[in-house]
């Protein structure tokens, strides 16, 4: 069975009791982190972490509930929660996977959660995880797209980094590029691509990826700068 990683929002911390209380009764659920701050959540979520269920509220000052699913909302799924019945259409456009009207009784939640785990499971059938093969020496290594920090352009081979580890392809940097283009991925540098999702800060120079400095070239900077200011608080 598979175990889901989920965080709670909500700026009352009563709210945030009941919820827990009722997730606690689900064995394949586990609360990573409950945030009553919407700003922390938000800093929380633009990091490197693998966040399955988002449980938020709506209302919140700073940053609302709505506006953490629009900018997160292709990297997890989210439950809004809220005392107002009137976010309920808004709510739905955004496709989240349910809204639920506090006060919250644990048989609507059931329903929620029920929801979500049948999403997750269509899901599951019909999109494998993103991956692909190179060819290193006599062996193909799968590599999955998630795991992948950065990529070092060598000539007429490309080194893969996945944390700790790396595998050295017979591939170019631009074959690469092509293929990993639709996961958002970009070419900062005419001999590294990386994921944009795992940029932690830019200094103009060069990007911080897992405590890993990558160079950007001048070249590349403006359409990094692009990218950034668009996906900015």
């Amino acid at each position: 069975m598979k175990l889901y990683k989920v965080i709670i929002i909500d700026d009352e911390s009563l709210a945030i009791d009941v919820i827990t209380h009722h997730l606690k009764r689900f064995s394949n659920f586990e609360v990573i982190k409950t945030f009553t701050d919407s700003v922390e959540a938000f800093n929380f979520l633009k990091g490197d972490h693998k966040i399955d269920l988002v449980l938020t509220d709506i209302a919140m000052p700073e940053i609302s509930g709505i506006e953490l699913v629009k900018l997160f909302k292709t990297n997890t799924k989210f439950i809004m929660t809220t005392s107002f019945s009137q976010y309920a259409v808004e709510s739905f456009d955004l496709e989240v996977v349910d809204y639920l009207l506090k006060p919250i009784s644990f048989e609507r939640f059931c329903k929620a959660i029920t929801r979500f785990e049948s999403l997750e499971n269509r899901e599951g059938q019909n999109m494998p995880e993103p991956s692909f093969f190179v060819k290193e020496g006599d062996e193909f290594i799968k590599i999955l797209i998630r795991d992948i920090d950065y990529i070092e352009g060598l000539k007429d081979y490309v080194k893969i980094i996945t944390g700790k580890n790396y595998c050295l392809a017979l591939k170019s940097l631009k074959s690469i590029e092509e293929v990993l283009g639709a996961y958002k991925f970009m070419r900062i540098h005419k001999s590294y691509i990386v994921p944009l999702s795992k940029i932690s800060q830019y200094n103009g120079k060069c990007v911080l990826i897992n405590n890993s400095e990558v160079p950007v070239g001048s070249s590349y900077r403006e359409a990094l700068k692009v990218y950034l200011n668009k996906n900015k608080l």
